[in-house]
């Protein structure tokens, strides 16, 4: 699932989602707000993980 929140704060959550271009930006039609009129932001939920450890001789880390 997808979370995007609008300029007015409200949070919509979508399922499924299509990218469409409108006005020269990628948005996500789902994300329309009615009530402000604007399509809403993405709101990343997931950082990442951690860098690649790389030891002597171009190894990644891990025990060999």
């Amino acid at each position: 699932m997808a979370r995007y929140r609008c300029e007015c704060g409200k949070d919509i959550i979508i399922r499924n989602t299509t990218l469409k271009v409108v006005k020269g930006k990628v948005v996500s039609p789902e994300a329309y707000c009615e009530t402000c009129k604007s399509y809403g932001k993405h709101i990343k939920e997931h950082e990442g993980f951690g860098g690649i450890i790389s030891k002597k001789g171009g190894k990644v880390g891990g025990k060999i």
